[in-house]
Parts: structure tokens; C-alpha cells; sequence
């Protein structure tokens, strides 16, 4: 691995963990508290290899990876884990990376003292909370007015607590940052959650090696902004607090779990994404709450409530192209003759004049200032509904600009930082990683990190090796070595793949993959096409009891039909 060269600024460049300092970290390789982090796990590999009767002096570095796929993710991970422990080869485990649906489970295992220590009863706990648990409108709603007091704010809040609250029906309260406690002693694997920056990913500077972005419970941050240039970290309970030129500016609270595990969650095409989000809006509108009955109270309450789902319809309109037109005549006829709203009814009018000749930038601009003369800062500000006028207003512009993952940049105009536009952006837009590859294998190979063997679990809807391919074109163009990867071969037996598959090549990790529904666990493809119809990403009904144990079934098979030649390969890489 490349030794680490910190640049210093400030007073440390690489601050400890525990003095409350603020610094940025810029450096090459892994932290130095990861160091000891696997140092530490190291020890615990080592006990678990010997007792399997082996004299060996070093094991190997074991990564494994859980892909996205929302609440099947979830689940799956949840049975691989269990499996895994359950045949003793969990210990054997230095990284555990997570990307989307994979990531709550993540969350939920690290945010319990003993998640990692009982996986039966966390497996059971799983169980009961999707069958017997619900979605709280009043726990939601309170959750997202104090979220929106947020200056980075974004549709990733709402979606944390609308869709991914309703589908594993919990909220974690607890931060990365507190797994510290295990991690540095190496009691459970490290762990690495996966986003990618929206703006260093798209259009002309599509790079997927700089737009790379992880958590970890001691750095946040871009692990490499190329080849050769280091990282830049900011301690992960200053992650989302202002920064300028290096300094702290503001500090915010750190973020918790039901935060990150929804990053930016792509848990559906982009037109099922914006009618669920109308749909629970229309909830929050609708649903008779404390702060619905405190607004209608107020002078202009009863108009704002009358308008409220015209806004939504007029935004979701806009955003799928459709004729907004009627919607404006319905909003102007119910402000006029209220002077609070006389100049957003002025601007209705002009609208609807207008709305022919105006480029979709220009209308989406007025649609946004329309917005902000009905949601008027005084008015906001002098309700006793203050934090639920904002969490509307905020989600409506938030809806309209299609703006997710919003967080402070902690680079912003720091000078060591030689991606210009990097340093100039204020904030960064954190995404689901699976836009990119959806599996975390650039945290865990060089530069970043040098494992020696990937277990890499997939539970992707589509194309099982997908990752693979992906992950391979990655490594080529950014000459990081991988193992030789057949795609013809890999195509032919998409719809009916194996259980388990083994990529090797001269100085480069073993990869070892396993898709989830395979002809093995499910012995033939027609019933490797139900399973995909039965557990498919989007998929708000929930899953029975039942249908959650099959699934947790399917993923323990892979890890148990497969554990010889797991361990065969731990014991060809360790050290006598």
C-alpha cells in the first residue's frame, strides 16, 4: 500500500479522533486511526483462523462487498451476514461496504452495541419490525420539520423519512461516529458507506474515480481526487458543518443513520420517484395533523391550505411535461382578493401569458419565484406553524429543482485542493453510488485500499454482472489492477447464473461473486424470474413473512453452499 503523505494546514493535519478538533485531513492511503482499526481487526482474524487449527502469522485483508437494491438489499444483507457468522467466517472479515439498499442494514447492525454479536436475534428483531411495525405519520412529519431547519436540507431528508422509514419501518437516531468504540478495537468489520458526488459525476466531468465519495466512523470524504493526489477528509462528526478555506465557519450537527443510509437512495426510475414523492407529499398536505389544524387558525392559513396541493400538482406537472396551465387558473382564482398573496397572483397572471413563449429553465425559475412570494419569509417566520410551513416550502423547491444530497462542502475554497471547481462548489450533492457501480469495489481496491480478497455479494435487479463489467472498464481506465473479466461468457448466463464465481489474475485481489438469485438456491431459471418479480427494488407493499424468509434463505445458501471455497481462498492468501 502507498505510505501515507499528509499535507498539513492548520494546527494538524491530521487530527485525533477524540479532541473535538475540526480539521481537514488531506493525506494519501488509509487514516491513521483506520490503521489501527484493522490492526486491531487483524488480531481478531488471526484468532479465527486459529482456531481452525492453523499456525499462521497474518491473515489476509477480507473485503466484503453488499450491493444496492433497496428492501431486497436490506434483507439479503441481512442473510448473508447471519450466514457468514453462523459459519464462522465473519471474524475472517476486515471491510464491510455497503452502497443504497445494502446500507440499511449497515446502519441498523452498527447502530446497536450488539448488532454484530447476536445476528440471530438482530435476523429476528428484522423480522418482527417488517411485519409488525408501521410507518408513524406524526414521528415522519416531526422528523422532517426539524430536518428542514437545515440549511442543506434536500429531497434525501424526505425520502429518509417518507419512503425509507415507511419500508423498513425504522429510524435510527444514533451516528457513525459512535461505532467508533467497536471499530477501533476490532470487534466488528470496518465499515465503509458508499455515495457519489452528483457534480463530479455528471455531464462533462463524468470521472467516476474522483467522484467517489465514503463514510467511515472516523473520516468522511473523497478517498482520491486521482492517481496521484491525495484524499481530503473532514472527521465524520463534522460532516455537513461549514467550512471555508479550511476554517470552521458554522458547525452543524452530525448527521445520524436515517440520514445516511438514504443518500440519495435510487430506488426507482425517475418518473416512479417523482409520483412517490408526490404521493406521500399528499399525505403531509392532507393528513389531519397538530400543525395543519394550528395553520388553518391563522389569517392566512386557510388560503395556504387551500393551495397547498395546486403547488404540488403545479411542480409535479412541470416536472413529468405536463400542461400546467389549468393548475395556474385554479391557483389565481383562489388567491385573488387576499393581499397577502396580490403579488403571487400577479405573477400567476403573468405566468399564464407567458407560459407559451418561455424556454423550461425560465419557467421553472418562475415557478420557483412563485413559490417564494406565497411561502413569504415573514409569514414563514411570524406562524406558530413556522417549521411545518418550511418543511413544505423547502420540499416543494427542493422538488422542483430535483436538488438530493445536499451538504456543506468541507473543500470549499481551500487552497490545497487543486480541483478548482471541487474548491468553488459551496455545497455537494451526495448520490446513491450505484448511479455509478453498484458495489463499493473502488473503496476497496488501490489506491485507496489494497484487499486481497472481495466477497462480493450482489443483489441487483437486473443484470447480475453488472458490477463485475462495470467495476472491470473502472479498473482498466483508471489502471488499477483487476482479474480478467469474460463478459461473453458472463452474458450467456445472465438469466440462469451459478451460485458463486471466482475472478483471479496476476497481482490482483481474488474476486469472489455471488449473485443472489441463482440456479443453485432456486434450481431453475423460471424460478429465478419469480423471485425477481416477487422481491423487485420498488416495492412499497412489503413482503410477508414469508417471502422475508425465503429471501433471507436465498442469501444464507450462497454464503453456506459456498464456504469451502470461501475459506480455501482465506487460507491460500495468509501468511505461515
Amino acid at each position: 500500500m502507498t505510505e501515507p503523505q499528509e499535507v498539513a494546514y492548520g494546527a494538524k493535519s491530521h487530527p485525533r479522533r477524540h479532541d473535538g478538533s475540526s480539521d481537514i485531513s488531506v493525506h494519501f492511503g488509509i487514516s491513521d486511526e483506520e490503521k489501527a482499526a484493522v490492526k486491531n481487526r487483524g488480531e481478531k482474524v488471526l484468532t479465527a483462523l486459529r482456531k481452525l487449527g492453523l499456525n499462521v502469522k497474518k491473515g489476509p485483508v477480507l473485503s466484503v462487498l453488499v450491493s444496492g437494491g433497496g428492501l431486497r438489499a436490506d434483507i439479503a444483507c441481512q442473510g448473508v451476514l447471519s450466514e457468514l457468522s453462523h459459519v464462522g467466517l465473519l471474524d475472517m472479515v476486515t471491510y464491510l461496504a455497503g452502497v443504497s439498499g445494502s446500507t440499511w442494514c449497515m446502519s441498523s447492525l452498527y447502530s446497536q452495541r450488539d448488532g454484530f454479536q447476536d445476528l440471530v436475534k438482530a435476523e429476528n428483531e428484522l423480522r418482527r419490525r417488517l411485519q409488525e411495525d408501521s410507518w408513524k405519520f406524526s414521528v415522519a412529519l416531526d422528523g422532517l420539520c426539524v430536518a428542514a431547519e437545515r440549511d442543506d436540507y434536500s429531497l434525501t431528508d424526505f425520502w429518509s423519512y417518507s419512503v425509507v422509514y415507511y419500508l423498513t419501518k425504522e429510524l435510527l437516531d444514533a451516528h457513525l461516529s459512535h461505532v467508533r468504540d467497536h471499530s477501533e478495537k476490532g470487534t466488528v468489520p470496518y465499515p465503509i458507506f458508499t455515495t457519489i458526488d452528483h457534480y463530479l459525476k455528471s455531464g462533462a466531468r463524468k470521472n467516476t474515480q474522483n467522484a467517489w465519495f465514503e463514510f467511515t466512523p472516523d473520516w468522511v470524504g473523497y478517498p482520491t481526487l486521482g492517481s496521484s493526489t491525495p484524499g481530503a477528509y473532514v472527521s465524520t462528526t463534522h460532516c455537513g458543518s461549514r467550512f471555508e478555506g479550511g476554517k470552521l465557519i458554522q458547525q452543524k450537527a452530525e448527521r445520524d443513520f436515517s440520514y445516511l443510509r438514504v443518500c440519495g437512495s435510487a430506488l426507482a426510475d425517475k418518473n416512479t420517484t417523482l409520483k412517490t414523492i408526490k404521493d406521500f407529499l399528499q399525505k403531509f398536505i392532507h393528513f389531519s395533523s397538530t400543525q395543519e389544524k394550528r395553520l388553518i387558525m391563522e389569517p392566512e392559513g386557510t388560503t395556504l391550505k387551500n393551495i397547498m396541493e395546486d403547488l404540488l400538482n403545479l411542480v409535479y406537472t412541470f416536472q413529468t411535461d405536463g400542461d400546467y396551465l389549468p393548475i395556474l387558473k385554479n391557483l389565481q382564482s383562489k388567491m385573488t382578493g387576499n393581499k397577502h398573496f396580490s403579488e403571487a397572483e400577479t405573477l400567476t397572471n403573468q405566468m399564464m401569458k407567458r407560459s407559451l413563449r418561455t424556454s423550461r429553465d425560465e419557467q421553472r425559475q418562475l415557478i420557483q419565484e412563485l413559490l417564494e412570494k406565497i411561502f413569504k419569509r415573514d409569514l414563514v417566520e411570524k406562524s406558530s406553524v413556522s417549521s411545518f410551513l418550511k418543511f413544505l416550502w423547502k420540499t416543494f423547491s427542493c422538488f422542483l429543482s430535483w436538488t438530493w444530497g445536499t451538504t456543506n462542502n468541507f473543500v470549499y475554497k481551500y487552497g490545497d485542493i487543486k480541483d478548482k471547481f471541487l474548491a468553488g462548489q459551496k455545497n455537494m450533492y451526495l448520490m446513491d453510488a450505484g448511479l455509478a457501480i453498484n458495489s463499493a469495489y473502488p473503496l476497496v481496491l488501490p489506491p485507496v485500499r489494497n484487499t486481497e480478497i472481495i466477497l462480493s455479494f450482489d443483489f441487483s435487479e437486473g443484470d447480475p454482472f453488472e458490477t463485475i463489467k462495470a467495476t472491470a472498464k473502472y479498473c482498466k481506465a483508471c489502471n488499477i489492477p483487476f482479474p480478467p473479466v469474460d463478459e461473453a461468457k458472463l452474458d450467456q448466463e445472465a438469466k440462469s447464473p451459478s451460485d458463486f464465481y471466482i475472478f483471479e489474475g496476476e497481482n490482483t485481489p481474488v474476486i469472489m461473486h455471488f449473485p443472489l438469485f441463482n440456479k443453485v438456491n432456486c434450481g431453475s431459471t423460471e424460478v429465478i424470474e419469480k423471485r425477481h418479480k416477487t422481491y423487485s427494488t420498488f416495492h412499497l407493499k412489503g413482503y410477508s413473512d414469508a417471502e422475508v424468509c425465503q429471501l433471507l434463505e436465498d442469501s444464507k445458501a450462497n454464503v453456506r453452499n459456498n464456504k469451502d471455497a470461501i475459506l480455501a481462498k482465506i487460507l491460500a492468501k495468509t501468511t505461515s
